[in-house]
């Protein structure tokens, strides 16, 4: 029978139908997307413009002296300087609401069984969320590792609110207790680059904890090409007997101690073990630093604690170029599984609630890896690792369900 089956005649004017991956059915969800996406976004970002600008509204207001006009720009300008930041970080939990919107509607409008019915399978059904994440990808890593930092940049310059106050790096006067390798220092920062310390007490301890020594000067500049801080104009105090031959004459008794000599000296080189890098951008939290200066600091000695802060910063900033895209996927696959007919109100609050979760598991992650409970690398990827695995799970469900095996 099959050696005379005869081949089906084309019928010339019709053309072959094949299912497109961007064809019509991609860019219109796409586009639903985008735009549900753009929604919520908007929407979020007004409310933490909102929390965000009212503790220092008068601030920002207040700086226009030349008219009511004038402090409504600085308002906005401030308010574009702020969006960055507030954006970035619930950019990913924003995609999730906007895809689950969106298939939400999907379902109720009757499309879906539709396209289901026409051959399209829910893998294939994928494309458009697979291009929303790569397209949202590149602008939640512009944001967070690009135009963030640009932004706090400009309002520290023009001391712009709280944070351009606070972080201003021209700022003095402020005194800092900071752990080296060889002890604790207390002093104050002149940012620069390149850093000066001034009004420094360096207090030097032994391997065993003990004080060894105090140094005292008045500035300290680091030496190009070495690791040693020369101090100006200081003394430096010891514990032990005093000193023999022409260094006696200027020996000051320290205190009421006998066995306490205090030397002063015009220039002194001290091995301080700190990075000046670190130092000029000491106090600022990562995410407001540059990407070539977040590198750096990730790879540089500065103790363990402040490798993890930076470190894992970074790692969190690569995976945020597959985080909207995870989230995307995993939205519109449990709205495949658990909303593909109807939307019951049960099934829809799990959805948006396992996006939330994924939402604080990302945040999470990212405050144990910083504070030294996480490797950086883990705390970075482990969030969109776990949702490319839901993902895949939520599917080999929906193709069993399609099979009636259940589930």
């Amino acid at each position: 029978m099959t050696e005379n089956a005869q081949p089906v005649p084309v019928i010339p004017g019709l053309r072959t139908i094949r299912l497109s991956p961007i064809g019509e059915y991609t860019r219109y969800m796409l586009i639903g997307y985008l735009r549900r996406v753009f929604i919520v976004t908007a929407s979020l970002l007004a409310i933490g413009l909102t929390i965000d600008l009212w503790p220092q509204f008068h601030l920002i207001a207040g700086r226009e002296n030349s008219g009511v006009a004038s402090a409504v720009l600085g308002v906005v300008r401030f308010c574009v300087l702020r969006t960055p930041d507030l954006v970035a970080p619930f950019l990913p939990f924003a995609i999730f609401l906007g895809v689950v919107w969106t298939e939400v509607a999907h379902t109720q409008s009757g499309e879906r069984v539709l396209v289901w019915n026409i051959g399209r399978s829910p893998l294939r059904c994928l494309m458009p969320a697979i291009l929303l994440g790569v397209i949202l990808g590149v602008v939640e890593f512009t944001l967070d590792a690009y135009l963030g930092p640009t932004s706090m940049t400009v309002q520290m310059r023009e001391r712009l609110g709280l944070d351009g106050q606070r972080l201003d790096r021209s700022r003095r006067g402020e005194v800092h207790w900071i752990p080296s390798p060889g002890g604790l220092l207390r002093t104050e920062i002149q940012y620069g680059p390149p850093p000066v310390l001034r009004h420094l007490i360096f207090y030097k301890r032994d391997a065993a904890g003990q004080l060894t020594e105090v140094d005292m000067a008045s500035t300290a500049r680091r030496l190009p090409d070495s690791n040693l801080w020369l101090m100006r104009d200081g003394s430096v105090w010891t514990p032990g007997a005093a000193p023999s031959g022409n260094d006696s004459a200027s020996i000051i008794s320290f205190g009421n101690s006998t066995n306490t000599t205090t030397v002063p000296f015009a220039k002194r080189t001290v091995p301080l073990g700190l990075d000046p890098l670190w130092l000029s951008v000491f106090g600022m939290e990562p995410q407001y630093l540059p990407l070539p200066v977040l590198r750096t600091l990730a790879r540089s000695d500065n103790g363990a604690l402040s490798n993890g802060l930076y470190s894992t910063r970074l790692q969190v900033l690569y995976g945020e170029t597959v985080l909207p895209g995870a989230m995307a996927l995993l939205a519109a696959s449990l709205s495949m599984l658990f909303l593909a007919l109807n939307t019951p109100l049960k099934a829809l609050v799990g959805v948006v609630f396992v996006g939330y979760l994924a939402h604080f598991g990302a945040k999470a992650c990212l405050l144990m890896g910083q504070n030294g409970y996480m490797p950086s690398v883990m705390a970075g990827w482990f969030v969109p690792v776990a949702l490319f695995g839901m993902i895949f799970a939520a599917h080999y469900l929906i193709e069993r369900q399609r099979r009636g095996v259940g589930y």
